[in-house]
């Protein structure tokens, strides 16, 4: 499949056979409403960038509009009055002059796309239409700890993103492999290649121009090699053999502070973010946690006699949620190490997190009704649809965009061994935040920077499709 088409609007009424197109003489007509005009007036002169001929029409305020011109405001359309719209939809009324009514500033410019993708149609139809999402997070979660990205080629996926009517992006930076943001309080940590902040911000202030939710991933207290490179000592002891490099020390205090000194500088850096996302995934084999004695005396000692090494885990996690909690911040967590079927956990973890579920390949993962019965909010990572990943393994493919459109959808998660097929069910839909497709840069010489948009940007397009109108 290629060129995957947006979805159809939810709601379309033509009126006759003509067509209305920006020319020379159109002017764009910012209404007062519920946005600031110079907010009205930014997206404009964004999408302008893009599109030659809006960036070279008028921008007036408040002025009676002539044919040909292009009327914008921020209220509540009637036509879409009582949908759930996540505040994302729009109302567009074509005839001599347009009019595109939308719910926020960020449906504006989603409201501007659908204009503009039909001008280099051929022209926007006489008539009506409406348009929303019906799933709230549409999310790309990037991997830029294993491999280095350059800011001009993340800033060229921002834009993507909102080309595909997609609101956050996940910036995950560390990895055992690398860690690609620079650090002023453990300099020795950053690889060779990595952004500098200042970097950082320009991304993040371009997120902010187009409406994009930038958020943070470090990940903890695994997948921690590259940081703890030149700390060998806060390793993670394992019982006749090396320690475990990727795995942090959670037994150890200053081990525990070193992590707390990273949260703290880069919850400065992503401030405005909403969620940070702290990983727990993976941290060691959980099917041979008796590998770990450290960790089960570490739970004798300090939580009692009938805890164990899988109780110190989770309750390291809930010391670093309430930590970055304190910040201002939700926190997002990976599902694969929680409630696990087949170990006693006596400590419970934090209700207020997001379940980020990603996989169920082994049977003593929690299944998703583990965590829909105790109330946790859940996210769709379906690891075997929307995983593209740089790796040359017999059993992994690339995702598929046909299958996407036509299999999958935000209700449907990654089967488990026991229980199968396992579907959002109606009742907990309130539960479901959204979807996210994920970059995994495993191997990251396999491919270069355009060969991975080259290769995910159908199956990520048809992400985006099957987000936005799934019903």
């Amino acid at each position: 499949m290629t060129n995957v088409v947006f979805s159809q609007p939810k709601q379309y009424k033509s009126q006759g056979d003509e067509f209305w197109n920006l020319n020379s003489r159109s002017r764009v007509i910012l209404m007062d409403g519920s946005a600031p005009w110079e907010e009205l007036s930014a997206c404009v002169t964004l999408l302008g960038e893009e599109y030659p001929l809006l960036g070279a029409a008028a921008q007036l305020r408040n002025m009676e509009a002539l044919p040909g011109d292009l009327v914008i405001r921020v209220g509540e359309p009637e036509e879409i009055a009582g949908k759930e719209t996540f505040r994302e939809g729009y109302v567009i009324h074509a005839g001599p002059v347009t009019e595109l009514t939308a719910e926020s500033t960020r449906a504006v410019i989603y409201g501007l796309r659908t204009v503009l993708e039909a001008l280099e149609l051929g022209g926007l139809a006489y008539g009506w239409l409406s348009d929303y999402p019906q799933t709230k997070e549409r999310g790309l979660h990037l991997d830029t700890g294993r491999k280095f990205y350059s800011k001009k080629w993340i800033m060229e996926r921002v834009r993507e993103l909102s080309k595909n009517r997609m609101n956050t992006l996940w910036f995950h930076f560390s990895e055992t492999e690398g860690f690609r943001i620079a650090c002023d309080s453990h300099p020795e940590v950053p690889s060779l290649q990595h952004l500098s902040k200042e970097d950082v911000r320009e991304i993040i202030n371009l997120c902010g121009a187009y409406h994009i939710d930038i958020n943070p991933a470090l990940d903890c207290p695994g997948h921690l090699g590259q940081a703890l490179q030149e700390h060998p000592r806060w390793q993670l002891p394992r019982e006749f053999t090396e320690p475990l490099h990727s795995a942090l020390n959670i037994t150890l205090p200053d081990a525990r502070r070193f992590l707390l000194d990273l949260i703290d500088e880069y919850a400065e850096l992503f401030a405005d973010s909403k969620v940070f996302h702290i990983g727990g995934d993976e941290f060691i084999d959980f099917n041979h946690i008796e590998n770990f004695p450290v960790m089960l005396d570490y739970a004798k000692e300090h939580l009692g006699t009938e805890y164990s090494g899988l109780d110190v885990y989770i309750d390291y996690l809930n010391e670093v949620i309430a930590y970055i909690r304190a910040k201002g911040f939700q926190i997002r967590i990976w599902n694969d190490g929680l409630y696990r079927q087949n170990l006693e956990q006596r400590v419970e973890l934090d209700r207020d997190v997001q379940i980020a579920f990603w996989t169920n390949w082994d049977k003593g993962m929690a299944p998703l009704q583990t965590f829909l019965e105790k109330g946790y909010q859940v996210i769709n990572y379906h690891s075997e649809y929307l995983y593209y990943i740089l790796l040359l393994r017999g059993d992994y493919a690339d995702p598929d965009p046909e299958k996407i459109c036509k299999e999958w959808n935000p209700t449907i998660f990654p089967a488990h061994p026991l229980c199968g097929a396992q579907t959002l069910p109606p009742e907990a839909a309130s539960q479901l935040i959204g979807s996210c497709y994920s970059i995994w840069s495993d191997w990251p010489d396999l491919q270069t920077e355009e060969e991975v948009i080259s290769r995910c940007r159908n199956s990520l397009r048809a992400f985006a499709v099957r987000c936005w109108s799934h019903r």
